[in-house]
């Protein structure tokens, strides 16, 4: 029995977004952003393990809630982009997540690279889930994930 939850957007299927959710403050960070500007980013996602984007909220001067998007270490297809979001515990309840990963999303979705996005969270993790089905991400198998990494691997996709 799986212990993880995991959800699945792609260009094909991406009228599921629910673009009703992204709030104006949810802004585009590069990662040079990050390095120029004195944003308090320690208590959130693991910038250095992240690609050189994410979409974060910021309340003075500091991001209380972020969604980030990555390659697994191990990636088998450079077009799986791993998603993940953090929001500080004094901020969470207030939308912030689910925002930021609708924008992530559609970000993803539009750039001219073909892009299949995983969410994946603990089966425990309620909130984590509410939020990716807020967003419209579409829940899946574990198994589904697995099997189309290689599948792309296989086809040379």
């Amino acid at each position: 029995m799986s212990k993880t939850v995991c959800y699945y957007l792609s260009k094909k299927n991406k009228n599921k977004l629910n673009l009703n959710k992204k709030q104006e403050n949810s802004k585009l960070f590069y990662r040079k952003d990050l390095d120029e500007h004195d944003y308090d980013f320690q208590n959130m996602i693991g910038w250095p393990n992240y690609p050189n984007y994410c979409y974060a909220t910021v309340v003075d001067g500091k991001i209380v809630s972020c969604a980030s998007a990555g390659y697994q270490v191990h990636k088998i297809d450079d077009r799986i982009v791993d998603i993940s979001t953090n929001t500080n515990k004094m901020f969470q309840r207030k939308g912030y997540s689910v925002s930021n990963v609708v924008a992530l999303c559609e970000y993803i979705l539009n750039i001219p690279e073909e892009k299949e996005i995983y969410y994946k969270t603990d089966k425990d993790n309620i909130a984590s889930q509410k939020t990716a089905e807020s967003a419209g991400l579409v829940k899946i198998s574990f198994c589904y994930i697995l099997f189309r990494k290689l599948k792309n691997k296989i086809m040379g996709k």
